[in-house]
């Protein structure tokens, strides 16, 4: 159900009247979701590192988005970024962190800047947008918070080790903060894609093929049988972020088509 107006000009759609933040918007996963959010009846607060994404990606979907600029590695610019956010829209109840930063080099040759980089943004990044979502969310009363992990925090990824120990511990971190705010009526739930169709992962194919031994598209087809797609990832984030899932904290929704089922 996409957002409508009724014949008194409200807004009625499944995130009607919430306003939400959702990290690393500027474009794939992240604007997608944004995207479909603002159908759906929310306020949302599109945060990148990029400010000019943020700004393209406001501009598209009109007059319901705030574009801030943000880099989740800088705990401070979180927390600004955050209030920022609550001064401009009066609230806070849905948290989408999905800035995430890909690799693709082998175990034996990755740099220390390099591994304290992808966590930094990665695992880092969902640790202090957490951090300091929470006493906005307690203002409300409650809230949602979706993280965007990956299959490689469950599965060996040959020359992924920095990323794929990011999302396992986006995953933990999933865990422990369903259970620490639940008495608050904050539920933290996680997606778990497997490839999807954007232009960092397309981008990324070369290097990908390396680590997975094979060509992207031959490992597609023999595990996932085709790319998912972003809009498919705002779907499932808008179920979670949204009222029919009140009783749903601590959820890994596994997004591959089946492929981790297969040996």
């Amino acid at each position: 159900m996409s957002a409508e107006a009724r014949g008194d000009g409200a807004v009625v759609g499944q995130l009607a009247g919430q306003v939400a933040i959702v990290m690393g918007a500027g474009r794939g996963i992240g604007a997608a979701i944004a995207q479909r959010f603002s159908r759906e009846g929310a306020t949302v607060v599109v945060a990148d590192v990029s400010e000019r994404a943020a700004n393209a990606c406001a501009d598209r979907i009109g007059s319901s988005a705030q574009p801030v600029r943000c880099d989740v590695a800088d705990e401070d610019d979180v927390a600004a970024a955050l209030a920022a956010a609550v001064a401009r829209t009066g609230g806070l109840d849905i948290v989408i962190n999905n800035a995430a930063l890909g690799s693709s080099t082998p175990m034996a040759d990755t740099s220390r800047a390099e591994w304290d980089r992808v966590l930094g943004i990665t695992l880092n990044g969902t640790f202090h947008t957490i951090k300091h979502a929470v006493p906005h969310l307690r203002r409300r009363g409650g809230g949602a918070i979706v993280n965007i992990s990956s299959i490689a925090g469950r599965h060996a990824m040959p020359s992924m080790a920095a990323y794929s120990a990011a999302k396992a511990g986006v995953d933990a971190l999933t865990r422990t903060a369903a259970v620490e705010l639940r008495a608050d009526n904050i539920r933290v739930n996680a997606i778990v894609p497997g490839m999807i169709r954007t232009t960092a992962a397309i981008g990324a194919s070369a290097a990908l093929s390396g680590a997975l031994g094979m060509p992207v598209e031959d490992f597609i087809t023999r595990r996932q049988q085709r790319w998912g797609e972003p809009d498919e990832v705002a779907a499932v984030a808008t179920h979670l972020a949204g009222p029919d899932a009140s009783f749903t904290t601590g959820m890994f929704y596994l997004l591959d088509n089946a492929s981790s089922l297969l040996p």
